[in-house]
């Protein structure tokens, strides 16, 4: 079977799934052909803990996500991807299943998901933005008491989104996915953005489509069920391209097809390939103690070999938590000598905070630091989310600390700063209770700020800040800066001594 007929193939299944007679007539015709190959379950699933509630929410005009919460307390939280059928029969069973191990899940009809990243001004897709919002944006709904890191998965055309989403995403972002009834290939005309290490090859017939080729680096687990009866994508095929990828896991399923109907042949193995996502991560030794400041989202990052300066850096993320860029800029920093706090801003403004709170908490850490690392000197970093709270955060700063701040260097600044995250966040749109960035900006006059936006960012208010206040920086890219972390660096570690 060629990819080019995997996605026409695909949806005729994903559609065929839907009424349970059907895909068991079809599985019978398939079996008699088919040589069963063992199954590897990873490790055993957690016992059932009740009753599942459904429901569903509208997300920034989607048609509405389904949900199904778990009786107990949450474990783990999974953005689940339909397959061409749409939120439908099948895929609503596996979400129950795993509602009924503690999981929340968030079900999205593949159709509709590729319907708005078509129509969106984006000039290329990836789903990331909107798959981690929607993510975030349940998870608040829920009303949890702190993130929790979702797990991606997909089943036929989901499965295939499932993978090229988490090869594109910035390391961080997702705890790891799941595909079910993998294919590399999925249908439509936009261009899909660039994947590191990925090929993606346009394909025309017998529909168009993209290609994807297997991923050298994954930045998280990938675990694939794939049917060892499928006639719309081999086992043979599914076996040759994960062994392509390190950090995938393939589990083989002997008497399963592309519709995943007869429950008993597949479901302990589904149960069992989402636990090991699903328990507590270890927490890193720290490079230093943290008894003092223990309470806060922290990553630390330092090079022992680099060369010693007077400086320390504080850096707060964007609201996708501490991932891709803020990871990057920070290693760069360190290497030159710059050791970096890094403060998850998806974890600390998880619950509302107020600028003289989240100052304090600053401070907090400037005095562990300073005094731990030997650095009597301090820059603040913030991107995206961080950028428009720092000069509220610096500016309530306890007085002893103040002087200690050489720069502020403010990434893909907004107008607006929230103290608490919200989708308004992930929207552009300020929340019923921001504040103005360029008052607080205007407030540390005499405090040496940088304001660095991309050519193509279209809402910065880097250009609003009076003129003299702040040295105005222009990289090449959009609000990510094109992932450029050598650029990014350069431009903050500028002038400083």
């Amino acid at each position: 079977m060629t990819s080019s007929c995997g996605v026409k193939m695909r949806r005729l299944f994903s559609t065929l799934a839907v009424a349970a007679g059907s895909a068991a007539m079809i599985l019978s015709a398939f079996s008699s052909t088919a040589t069963p190959v063992a199954a590897q379950a990873p490790v055993a699933p957690p016992p059932r803990e009740g009753p599942v509630t459904a429901g569903d929410f509208t997300f920034a005009g989607w048609q509405p996500v389904a949900t199904y919460r778990p009786a107990g307390p949450v474990r783990g939280v999974v953005v689940f991807l339909s397959g061409d059928g749409g939120w439908n029969l099948g895929v609503i069973d596996m979400a129950k299943a795993l509602a009924e191990q503690g999981v929340a899940v968030a079900g999205i009809s593949t159709p509709a998901l590729q319907k708005h990243l078509d129509d969106d001004a984006e000039k290329c897709v990836n789903p990331n933005y909107a798959l981690q919002a929607l993510a975030q944006d349940y998870e608040h709904r829920l009303g949890l008491p702190h993130y929790i890191k979702p797990i991606l998965a997909g089943y036929s055309s989901g499965a295939t989104i499932a993978y090229a989403a988490l090869a594109q995403a910035p390391a961080g972002t997702w705890r790891g996915a799941v595909s079910l009834g993998f294919g590399p290939d999925i249908g439509g005309t936009k261009p899909w953005c660039a994947i590191p290490g990925v090929t993606v090859s346009r394909i025309a017939k017998p529909e168009a489509g993209w290609l994807f080729s297997a991923a050298p680096r994954l930045p998280a687990p990938w675990l694939v069920l794939q049917g060892t009866i499928d006639q719309v994508v081999s086992s043979a095929a599914t076996r040759a391209f994960t062994r392509q990828v390190p950090q995938a896991q393939l589990v083989e399923l002997p008497k399963v097809g592309h519709g995943f109907s007869v429950e008993a042949n597949w479901m302990p193995q589904f149960k069992a390939a989402f636990a090991p996502m699903l328990e507590p991560q270890p927490n890193p030794a720290p490079v230093v103690p943290l008894a003092n400041v223990a309470d806060l989202p922290l990553t630390i990052v330092a090079d022992p070999a680099a060369r010693h300066t007077d400086l320390m850096a504080v850096m707060y993320s964007g609201d996708g938590g501490w991932a891709g860029i803020d990871r990057d800029l920070a290693a760069r920093l360190a290497a030159a000598g710059v050791p970096v706090v890094g403060v998850d801003s998806l974890s600390y403004f998880w619950n509302a905070r107020t600028p003289a709170e989240a100052g304090r908490d600053a401070g907090r850490i400037v005095e562990h630091f300073a005094r731990e690392w030997h650095r009597p000197k301090v820059i603040f970093v913030g991107y995206s989310f961080g950028a428009d709270d720092l000069a509220y955060i610096v500016g309530n700063l306890p007085p002893a600390i103040r002087p200690m701040v050489t720069r502020l260097s403010m990434l893909g600044l907004s107008g607006t700063a929230d103290f608490q995250f919200h989708l308004a966040s992930w929207l552009d749109i300020g929340g019923a209770n921001a504040l103005p960035t360029l008052p607080a900006i205007e407030r540390l006059r005499g405090t040496p700020m940088q304001c660095i936006r991309g050519e193509e960012e279209k809402h910065s208010a880097c250009p609003a800040i009076p003129a003299g206040l702040a040295e105005q920086v222009l990289l090449p890219g959009g609000h990510h800066f094109g992932d450029n972390g050598d650029a990014l660096a350069a431009a903050v570690l500028r002038g400083l001594p």
